[in-house]
C-alpha cells in the first residue's frame, strides 16, 4: 500500500542526509521467524514491538490479528504464545508499562489509537479504551489508505531530559493527562510524526501536542530505545530507510519543526518482488539482552507462497546508536550503584557516602512514583506493585542509578 506515495516522493526529491548501510546482516542471511507463526505463511504483517522485560515480540497484522512470540534465552529461539483476532486494521503496536498485560495499537482504517488488555494466557484480549484522531482537538485529516501506521510511547523522563517542545505552544511539554508520557504516531502522508497526550482512563480524551517533519515523505513504524533515549523511524517508499533521532529540533530550515537526524540507514530490499517493509523493533542497546532488531514486510494473500513464508526476519547482531545507557540521563557524572536486597519486599537499602539524598523511583514506563529528599540510606517500597523499577540518587550534579525488582 506504500507504493501509492512513490510518485509524490519522486517529485518532492529526497532529503540530503549522508546514509549508511543497514547496521546488520542483510535480509537473506537474517533468521526467518515466519514459520514460528504459521508454516503456510502470513499476510499483512505491519507492526512490531519488543518488550525487554518479558522478552516478547508483539506483532500485528492489518487484517486484524495479534501474534506474540516468546524468546527463550536457554535455546535462543522463539515460540508463538498468542494468535488472537483484533478489531479493525491495526498497523502498529506499543506498550506503556512493560510489566502490564496491556498494549496499544494504531488502526489505520479508523484513524484510532486503541488500548487492549489481556490475561496471562492471552485467552482473552479485550479493547478497553480508544482515541479517535479525526476528532477535535486533533487536526489530522482523513487521507484514506495513506494514514497513520506506527505508534510508540515515549516516557516523560526522556522528554524532560531533552527539553521536548510542543510545536503548538513553543513551550517544553510533558504529559498532563496522566499517562506518564506521550504517544508518537508515524504517518504515511508526508512522513510526519504526530504527538498526542492521552488520558489513559477516558475514551477520546487527549491533547494534540504537535507534528514533526522527518527526513522522508512517508513513515510507517516507530521504535524507542529507552536505554539510549533515541527514536527510530522506519520509512518505505521505493526504498527502505531507518532514521534515528534524539527528538531535538533541527536548525530552522523552514516553517515546519523537523527532528534532528542522528543517523539514517539504507535497508537493502529483500531479493523478491515484495519490498514493502513496514515494521521495525529492536532490543535495547543496553541491558541483559541486547543487540538484535526485527523487520517485517506486508504481503498480500495473492502473492507467492515463498513470499508469504518470509515476512519476519530477526537480525542478530544489530548495531544500535547511542552511548548513554542509563535511562537516557546524559550527566557525565552518572554512575551505577548497588541496592539490596534485590529482589526486595519491604525495605530497599544502599551504601553511599552521604546520608541525605534526593531519591527518585520510576516504573519501567518512566512514570515517577517517588520524588523526595530523604535522610536515611534506605526507603520503604512495600507499597509498590510487584515489578521492575529504577531508583536514582541525586546529589548535586551527580546521578546514580540502579534497577531493582519488587516482589
Amino acid at each position: 500500500m506504500k507504493r501509492l506515495l512513490f510518485l509524490l516522493y519522486a517529485m518532492s526529491g529526497t532529503v540530503g542526509f549522508a546514509q549508511s548501510d543497514w547496521p546488520s546482516e542483510n535480509w537473506a542471511t537474517a533468521t526467518n521467524l515466519t514459520s514460528v507463526m504459521s508454516s503456510s505463511g502470513i499476510v499483512e504483517l505491519s507492526g512490531l514491538h519488543w518488550n525487554p522485560d518479558n522478552k516478547r515480540l508483539y506483532a500485528v497484522q492489518n487484517d486484524g490479528r495479534l501474534r506474540v512470540l516468546q524468546y527463550s534465552e536457554s535455546t535462543s529461539t522463539f515460540s508463538q504464545i498468542a494468535n488472537k483476532t483484533l478489531d479493525g486494521g491495526p498497523e502498529g503496536i506499543t506498550q506503556v508499562d512493560f510489566a502490564a498485560n496491556e498494549f496499544y495499537t494504531i488502526d489505520e482504517n479508523a484513524y484510532e489509537i486503541r488500548k487492549y488488555t489481556y490475561n496471562t494466557s492471552f485467552s482473552t484480549v479485550t479493547e478497553t479504551r480508544h482515541w479517535d484522531l479525526l476528532v477535535s482537538p486533533s487536526p489530522m485529516d482523513d487521507t484514506g489508505n495513506t494514514g497513520p501506521e506506527g505508534i510508540v510511547f515515549v516516557p516523560d523522563s526522556f522528554l524532560s531530559q531533552i527539553g521536548f517542545t510542543s510545536p503548538e505552544t513553543g513551550q517544553a511539554y510533558v504529559s498532563a493527562k496522566g499517562m506518564g508520557g506521550l504517544m508518537f504516531i508515524a504517518h504515511q502522508d508526508g512522513g510526519y510524526v504526530w504527538v498526542f497526550d492521552l488520558n489513559p482512563n477516558v475514551n477520546n480524551d487527549f491533547a494534540y501536542v504537535g507534528k514533526f517533519h522527518t527526513s522522508r515523505n512517508e513513515s510507517c513504524d516507530l521504535a524507542f530505545d529507552r536505554s539510549t533515549g533515541l527514536l527510530y523511524i522506519l520509512h518505505n517508499l521505493d526504498d527502505n530507510y531507518l532514521e534515528v533521532t534524539d527528538m531535538t529540533l533541527a536548525p530552522a530550515s523552514g516553517a515546519e519543526p523537523t527532528f534532528s537526524v542522528v543517523s539514517e540507514y539504507f535497508i537493502a530490499n529483500p531479493a523478491s518482488s515484495n519490498v514493502n517493509i513496514e515494521g521495525f523493533a529492536l532490543m535495547p542497546k543496553c541491558g541483559n539482552l541486547t543487540g538484535s532488531a526485527f523487520l517485517c514486510r506486508d504481503v498480500s494473500s495473492g502473492e507467492a507462497s515463498s513470499i508469504r513464508q518470509d515476512v519476519l526476519r530477526w537480525f542478530d547482531p544489530f548495531t544500535a546508536d547511542g552511548d548513554d545507557c542509563q535511562l537516557g540521563i546524559t550527566d557525565e557524572s552518572k554512575k551505577s550503584f548497588a541496592v539490596f536486597p534485590n529482589p526486595v519486599k519491604d525495605e530497599l537499602h544502599w551504601i553511599l557516602d552521604s546520608e541525605t539524598a534526593h531519591v527518585v523511583i520510576r516504573d519501567v514506563s518512566g512514570k515517577i512514583l517517588v520524588d523526595d529528599e530523604i535522610d536515611t540510606r534506605g526507603i520503604s517500597v512495600s507499597n509498590l506493585d510487584n515489578g521492575t523499577y529504577f531508583i536514582e540518587i541525586r546529589n548535586g550534579n551527580s546521578v546514580q542509578v540502579a534497577k531493582f525488582v519488587k516482589q
